[in-house]
């Protein structure tokens, strides 16, 4: 399985983003996540939840932020860059690496202990997840989050628009 192929659409502000060009750099990255979501990101504050684990929404992000920058130093050419975006309805964290010809992979192969499911961590408790290439050599892959508020319908950010790279401000 790989994850869809379609880059988050709206009007997503950049709400955070880190540098990392290493594995030792993700504790920093985790805890300014931390301080940064409760703030910005209603989809942070989302109690824990039985269908995920009992993990928080902010558990949740943390984790996945963690999988998906792991993932990226692992199989791509540092340093990459973790961002945060934020329109008050959805949180997306997007993992921007250098190796757009190498699309994520969700293994079927492996036991649980031999490592390699960051991506399925990733789909399993985030809202949605989903990569996309640039004509600049990037390759994002991003999970999103929505806010729970029981009147507001979850924003579809998957679309065909992987070419146009999303529409982003502040960038």
């Amino acid at each position: 399985m790989t994850p869809l192929e379609a880059a988050p659409v709206g009007r997503l502000d950049v709400v955070g983003s880190w540098t990392v060009r290493s594995v030792d750099e993700l504790a920093d990255v985790r805890a300014e996540l931390e301080n940064r979501l409760p703030c910005d990101c209603p989809a942070a504050r989302v109690g824990p939840s039985d269908d995920v684990g009992g993990l928080s929404g902010l558990q949740r992000m943390v984790l996945v932020a963690s999988e998906l920058v792991a993932n990226a130093l692992e199989h791509a050419r540092p340093p990459v860059v973790a961002r945060l975006l934020c329109d008050g309805q959805v949180a997306v964290l997007d993992v921007v690496d250098r190796s757009p010809d190498a699309p994520p992979v969700v293994p079927h192969d492996r036991e649980p202990g031999e490592g390699g499911h960051g991506l399925r961590l990733a789909e399993t408790v985030a809202d949605r997840v989903g990569w996309y290439r640039t004509d600049r050599g990037e390759k994002h892959v991003w999970a999103q989050f929505a806010t729970p508020h029981p009147d507001a319908a979850p924003r579809d950010l998957a679309s065909n628009g992987a070419a146009s790279g999303g529409s982003y401000r502040g960038v």
